[in-house]
Parts: structure tokens; C-alpha cells; sequence
């Protein structure tokens, strides 16, 4: 059916249903939908093109007193988008822009503190079209002012940044080669495109971290073009003191004090499993308590004893998962010696170490949770499987509790796991967490200010995780992904452990509940720099690339995943 036809039916729905049904809303997101599509393939005539824009804009989107425009009641975002490439079809960018304006005003103005935020998918568009247009400074104006505004931040923005940064560094090279310029003036130029740059990579670290490999091409051929030195370097190993191609040292983010707070109220914010349904901070307080005392005492005890401040941390190890890193066979068990083996390693380079454990597994007899097939299957059938504290185990748990290193954690109330989690944002700089656990659970619910420990959590907000702070209408805190994401990069030592290569059966003559000895282990710290896009200084430029394995996976699971960096640099810039 032409849209010609279409037209007509979306008009007449509209004027009998009016756009407060759901239905007529879809009609009009699809018509508008298939319009944009077809004027990006030249199937649309420029007559038709301004008669749906002015009906759009005289009969749809209304908003005055006898009818107040409510987004996702009058219309739905995604119109809007379609309406915006109509108008950049026809080169009228004013128009877009003014459109955009007009939907923040309209969106505010019904509730300026809870106002929705527009995707940026919506806009990015319009940012794009203005770089294809090489109107770099007229699309890094827009970009401030939306930002300023307030955008919805999804990694589908990456596309459009990355087309910003190639913007900018053509905006520049123009300039340079047809510009006379006083060295002052020079000079005022580069600190300008210094500031810009680094703005742009930091708003693509917000987004994305790792930039795509079809997008480090398209940077890659700009930086060339623009007389860039321009290098791979192929894994994060030969980044670590400095870059072999620049020779700069790349930055490690950090979290600000007033972050780290913030994060500590979401983390305490969250309820209890049962009723009452207090907040958790009131279970983390003794838990607090305890590891602040063993933290100060120890760095009185290293300043006692001349040691630097810094080269000597605390270690919270998280006991369950420790103990069931690679048991997940049929004679897998708890393993209290490969926390122990981790404990006596740390202890031995001079760090202070801490275990958090349920109080379950630190009874005589505890249930074994191994993650079998079999096992599982017991499980639905209400059956466990349990078994008796070793004498070797009852020696471990013996030395722990006279160097009073074990803390003994409520599951009654609270997760396990938000012990550590705790840990892991009071300690600051001068703690990590040894862990393999990503805690997806609890980031999800921090991120979307649920606010029970329990499977049934719930939640007060539409889902979406944001970029900056803030906190919903109860009061309780929820953080960013970004933050998260740096805390992960300061915070958590992942681990490996190996066990000696025997045949471990009956049949071999081997004892089944026997334990397999533990042949080594190994602490995957942090890198001492942060994997994200980043100026290192004035024309050198850090981008990682992404690779296939999913970045939400530990890095004890990533170890064939592929590190890769571009570096761009200007010899002229070297010193």
C-alpha cells in the first residue's frame, strides 16, 4: 500500500481514537518509521517528505492547556527519531535542533525534577549529520548542550562519538593547514583541541570502554590522513609500564571519596531478606566494625616498622567462592585449604588478610553445594548432602580464629556476598577482594535501587542503569555503570588455582573423598593503568580494542581474549 494511503488510515485512527490509545501510538511510530526508512533510500518525493512533517508537527505533537504533552501517553520517543531524519533529509538541521528543544521543554515540564530522559538514539542523528557535514563545532555544541540536559547513556552511542572524534581531529587538521598563525595563536588552537578531545574520549570511556574493531578502522585511516603516527599494540602485557609506541604511561581511573560514599549507602541501603525488612547497613556495622579495627592495626604495625604505606594491602578473601573454585565434579567438596593456601600466600608478601564466610560452612557438619547435574537434581528433591569437618579443616579454622581473621557471616538477613562487596568500597585504595564471583545479582539491583537481598527483589525504577548518581523516590541510592565498572578495575583480584594432574577414581586405587593438592595459584591483580579510551597527552591517543569474549566475564575466564590497543600520536607533539 503506498504511504500516500497510509497517510489517510494513520488520520483517521488518530481522529477517532485518538493518541492516548496505545494502538494509535504504534500506528503512528511504524508510519513515521517507514517514511524515514524510505527517505534515506531516495524513495520519498520532497512534497510528501514536508507534508508529513506538517502534519506532525500541527496535529501530533500538541502541547498546550487543553492538552498537555506527556511523553509515552501523547507519544512515544521513538517518533521523534524518525521525525529528525525527515528533517535532516531536507537539510533543515535548525528545524531538528528546534524539535529536540521543544520535546526537552515539553518533556520538563510536567515534572522538571523525574523528567524522563531522552535515548540517545533520538538525537544521535542529528550529531551525525553535522560531522558527515564536517560541522564539527556546530555538532560539539549540540552535544554539550544535550549532555548538559540530560541523555539516556547506552553503549549504542559509540558509533556517534567515534564519529565526533573523527570530526574533531579533521576540524583541527583544517585549521592547521590553512590558517596563518601567530605561535600564540597555535598554541590556543592545540589547548582547545586538547580540551575537546579529551571531553570526547572521556564521554566514550562512559560508554563503551572498548571501542569496536570496525571503528578503530575508521579512526585508524582519519589519524593517518591527519599525519598521525598510528600503532597496534597487541596485548594490555606490553602496555604495562608504558607504551612501546608513544612511550607514554597510561592512566588508571580512580573513584572520588564522595563516590565511594555513595556507593557504601547503596550497598547499605538494600533490605533485608525478611521482615522487618530493615536496611542491611544495621548487619554490616559489627562486620565494619571489625575490619576497620584489623585494617588500623595493621597500618600502625607497618609504620612501626618503616614499611612503605602503600606497598602492603588488605586482602578480603571471599571464602565460598574460594573454596569451590574448580569442584564442581562428583567428589567435589568445600575446600577450606584453598582458602587457606590463598591466605598463607598473601600473608607471606606481608599483606594483612581477611576471610568472610557464612556461619554454616564453619559448623562441624555443613551442607556441600556443589553444582552437578546430580547434586542439583537432590536439591529439587529437598535431599542435601552433607559431611563432617576433617581434622586438617579443624586446624585451619584453629589458626584463624586465634589470628582473628575469620568473620562469621549472617545469611539469616543478608547475602553472604555483600560482605565482601562492602569490603571492597570501605577499604579505598588500601584494600582489594580476592574473588571470582561478578556479584551480577547485586550490581543489577544497585543499579536499579532494588532493595531486597532475596530473589524477589524489587524494584523502583523503569530498569535502565544511568550514567551519573542519583537516587529514587524512596531515597535509596543507586550508582552508575561506570562507577561500577571502575570499582571493578581498583577493587577485585580474580583467581586461578591448579590442581596436581592425578587420576583421581577407585578404580586407580585412589580414596574418592581425597582431596586433589592444590599444584598452584595465582592472582589476577588489576592492571596498574584502566582499559578504556583516554589522552595520555597533547596528540596522543589510547583506544582499547574490543574483542569477542564478553566483558562482563571474569579475567580467570578471559585469558585467550585479545587486549589489543591503538595508539595515535604526532611525532611533532613527542617529548
Amino acid at each position: 500500500m503506498p504511504l500516500e494511503d497510509v497517510l489517510q488510515l494513520v488520520q483517521a485512527e488518530v481522529q477517532t481514537k485518538t493518541l492516548r490509545a496505545s494502538t494509535v501510538r504504534h500506528a503512528v511510530d511504524s508510519f513515521y518509521f517507514y517514511c524515514a526508512q524510505r527517505v534515506e533510500k531516495v524513495e520519498l518525493t520532497d512534497a510528501f517528505r514536508r507534508q508529513v512533517l506538517r502534519y506532525f508537527i500541527q496535529e501530533l505533537f500538541v502541547d498546550d492547556l487543553a492538552r498537555p504533552f506527556v511523553l509515552g501517553q501523547s507519544l512515544n520517543e521513538a517518533v521523534f527519531g524518525s521525525i529528525i531524519k525527515l528533517y535532516l533529509a531536507g537539510g533543515d538541521v535548525e528545524a531538528a535542533w528546534m524539535l529536540v528543544h521543544r520535546l526537552m521543554r515539553a518533556v520538563r515540564r510536567v515534572n522538571e525534577l523525574e523528567a524522563p530522559k531522552l535515548h540517545f538514539r533520538t538525537v544521535g542523528p542529528l550529531l551525525e549529520h553535522e560531522c558527515r557535514l564536517d560541522e564539527f563545532q556546530s555538532a560539539y555544541s549540540k552535544w554539550q548542550q544535550l549532555k548538559q540536559h540530560g541523555i539516556e547513556w547506552t553503549n549504542a552511542m559509540e558509533d556517534a562519538l567515534v564519529h565526533m572524534v573523527i570530526a574533531c581531529v579533521k576540524h583541527n587538521e583544517r585549521q592547521r593547514n590553512s590558517l596563518s598563525e601567530t605561535v600564540e595563536e597555535e598554541n590556543s588552537r592545540d589547548l582547545h583541541f586538547h580540551d575537546q578531545m579529551t571531553s570526547l574520549l572521556h564521554d566514550l570511556q562512559l560508554t563503551c570502554r572498548e571501542v569496536s574493531p570496525l571503528n578503530v578502522d575508521r579512526l585508524q585511516r582519519v589519524f593517518r590522513a591527519a599525519g598521525y603516527v598510528v600503532k597496534t599494540v597487541p596485548s594490555d602485557a606490553r602496555m604495562r609500564s608504558r607504551c612501546p609506541g608513544c612511550g607514554h604511561v597510561l592512566g588508571k581511573q580512580e573513584m572520588l571519596d564522595s563516590e565511594r560514599e555513595h556507593m557504601l549507602s547503596a550497598i547499605g541501603s538494600r533490605r533485608s531478606k525478611v521482615p522487618p525488612e530493615n536496611t542491611v547497613k544495621e548487619y554490616l556495622e559489627p562486620f565494619e566494625n571489625w575490619l576497620m579495627l584489623r585494617h588500623e592495626e595493621f597500618k600502625l604495625k607497618t609504620l612501626a616498622e618503616g614499611a612503605a604505606a602503600s606497598k602492603y594491602l588488605h586482602y578480603v578473601l571471599d571464602g565460598p567462592n574460594i573454596a569451590y573454585i574448580n569442584q564442581n565434579f562428583g567428589a567435589g567438596t568445600y575446600r577450606l585449604d584453598q582458602v587457606d593456601a590463598v591466605a598463607r600466600q598473601l600473608q607471606a608478601q606481608g599483606h594483612l588478610v581477611s576471610i568472610t564466610m557464612p556461619a554454616a560452612y564453619l559448623a562441624d557438619k555443613f551442607v556441600v553445594r556443589i553444582r552437578t547435574k546430580h547434586y542439583k537434581e537432590m536439591r529439587r528433591q529437598g535431599k542435601f548432602v552433607t559431611r563432617e569437618r576433617t581434622a586438617e579443616e579443624k586446624a585451619i579454622l584453629a589458626r584463624w580464629y586465634n589470628e582473628d581473621m575469620i568473620y562469621s557471616c549472617r545469611t539469616d538477613f543478608l547475602s553472604d556476598d555483600l560482605f565482601w562487596l562492602y569490603a571492597s568500597v570501605l577499604m579505598g585504595r588500601q584494600g582489594r577482594v580476592v574473588t571470582n564471583d561478578q556479584g551480577r545479582d547485586h550490581v543489577f539491583a544497585l543499579l536499579n535501587s532494588h532493595t531486597t537481598t532475596g530473589e524477589g527483589s524489587r524494584s523502583h525504577k523503569s530498569g535502565k542503569a544511568s550514567l551519573h548518581p542519583s537516587s529514587d523516590h524512596l531515597g535509596i541510592a543507586n550508582i552508575s555503570l561506570d562507577l561500577l565498572a571502575r570499582w571493578r578495575d581498583l577493587a577485585i583480584v580474580n583467581i586461578e588455582i591448579k590442581h596436581e594432574e592425578v587420576e583421581h577414581s577407585a578404580a586407580a586405587g585412589c580414596d574418592p573423598t581425597a582431596l586433589i593438592p592444590v599444584e598452584s595459584i595465582r592472582l589476577l591483580h588489576p592492571q596498574p593503568f584502566s582499559r578504556v579510551p583516554q589522552v595520555t597527552a597533547p596528540r596522543h591517543f589510547h583506544f582499547p580494542i574490543a574483542d569477542q569474549a564478553a566483558s562482563t566475564e571474569h579475567r580467570s575466564q578471559v585469558q585467550q581474549k585479545r587486549t589489543r590497543w591503538l595508539c595515535a600520536y604526532r611525532e611533532d607533539a613527542m617529548n
